[in-house]
């Protein structure tokens, strides 16, 4: 019986990773059916929690998080988190839990996405040097604790979550993180009232796009050549939006709230910001059934892969 059950959890560990986490020939995982030819099986997969589950899983049992700990530990699974972690942790009543709550993140030797501004500006300049086809390295838009941190401090730094979640909450409640965060919710806010009274029309968001986009353009190239004015506006003439997947992401998400009409709050506008990590990672986990239908319809016909949304109980199937 016990070998049986063995046999049908990797049988059942196995369907997932094949509905999954394939690549085809184009590059792109398939988030869709069995693999096509020639695709090969990815190995560890990348994993974003949520805030709900590291609040979950943390007031789980010590077995349950030591579990989660050596899936990380055997390279089983990555975690991966964002920058939103850290202020929920900071704005955590109980200072003593926030803590734990930092310590708990590191412990499982978690990856953590860039901040929605340098994963914006690593994505158009990708695809700003593939049109000018100047040779780059792909961007990476998740990376350890530390470089992280040293990407939102503006200098190097050997900080870990529980440092940086002390420095969030010795600064207070006007940190740069929460600054941004209000000042972007309350832009949203506002556009919203504009699209739903027709004055955001799909010729003007294309404009708004143009113009941010820019904003975001390198001024040399990696070899330190300065680009011409000439390159960036016949780049801003030609671009797609889907050329920035997370940005693509975002804004899709965004107009799909409008169109609804839903009323934004700070929460679901921080799952707008988790929602960036769909193009770079396998599996979204959240228990929100709205989010889990919202990434569902933003999801479909997009040119590059998406995570697949799990829930806590079935990541606990897929990893028992």
């Amino acid at each position: 019986m016990r070998f049986q059950r063995g046999c049908r959890l990797r049988a059942r560990r196995l369907a997932f990773r094949t509905f999954r986490v394939v690549r085809n020939r184009k590059g792109f995982l398939s988030s869709k059916g069995t693999p096509k030819p020639n695709v090969i099986l990815v190995g560890m997969p990348l994993i974003f929690c949520d805030l709900n589950f590291i609040i979950t899983a943390h007031q789980q049992s010590d077995a349950y998080k030591d579990h989660l700990r050596q899936l990380a530990a055997t390279d089983t699974v990555r975690f991966v988190l964002s920058p939103m972690h850290w202020v929920e942790a900071a704005e955590d009543n109980d200072v003593a839990r926030g803590t734990a709550k930092a310590d708990f993140m590191d412990s499982l030797e978690s990856q953590w996405l860039y901040n929605r501004r340098g994963i914006q500006r690593k994505e158009v300049a990708a695809a700003f040097f593939r049109f000018l086809q100047v040779p780059n390295t792909a961007p990476q838009m998740i990376a350890s604790v530390r470089d992280v941190i040293a990407d939102l401090a503006g200098r190097p730094a050997e900080r870990n979550s529980r440092d940086f979640v002390a420095h969030l909450r010795a600064i207070g409640a006007n940190h740069p993180l929460e600054h941004s965060l209000r000042e972007n919710l309350e832009s949203n806010r506002v556009n919203g009232d504009r699209f739903r009274t027709g004055r955001l029309t799909p010729a003007v968001l294309q404009r708004i796009e143009r113009i941010y986009v820019a904003q975001l353009l390198p001024t040399q190239t990696p070899a330190g050549v300065v680009i011409d004015q000439d390159s960036k506006s016949r780049f801003l003439n030609a671009f797609q939006l889907t050329d920035l997947p997370a940005f693509t992401v975002e804004t899709k998400a965004t107009h799909d709230s409008w169109r609804e009409e839903r009323q934004m709050s700070r929460n679901n506008f921080m799952d707008l910001q988790h929602m960036m990590a769909l193009p770079y990672v396998d599996y979204f986990l959240t228990d929100d059934a709205k989010l889990r239908a919202l990434i569902g319809r933003i999801s479909v016909g997009l040119p590059f892969r998406t995570a697949l949304p799990l829930t806590k109980a079935e990541f606990d199937l897929l990893y028992p």
